[in-house]
């Protein structure tokens, strides 16, 4: 399952208020909707999850993490991708609207 990160910036870093992701669906389902595409991968960026810092509405917060393992890299039909983080395009508060259409 690939997990979707709601971060903000914190000094140099990306950090999770809540210390958890906000969804955590199958790669395939969220590929197209937060438009997560081999080119976005990250180098170094991760966020840092803060479990002691309140959960924040996704509006609040500034960017879209995707976490993918290696769970959803063995479907041979998404090649490309590696496990690793990647960025979406979408602002967290539309992912958080697409996202919950899917969930129904």
């Amino acid at each position: 399952m690939a997990k979707i990160w709601f971060v903000r910036r914190h000094g140099e870093q990306w950090v999770a208020p809540g210390g958890s992701p906000a969804f955590e669906l199958p790669l395939r389902a969220i590929q197209f909707p937060l438009d997560v595409g081999t080119h976005r991968r990250l180098g170094g960026d991760r966020p840092t999850p803060l479990p002691s810092v309140p959960a924040e509405l996704p509006d609040a917060l500034q960017r879209v993490l995707v976490e993918i393992d290696r769970e959803d890299v063995r479907d041979r039909t998404l090649s490309g991708y590696a496990p690793g983080f990647y960025d979406s395009p979408v602002s967290p508060g539309v992912a958080a609207a697409r996202l919950s259409e899917l969930r129904g």
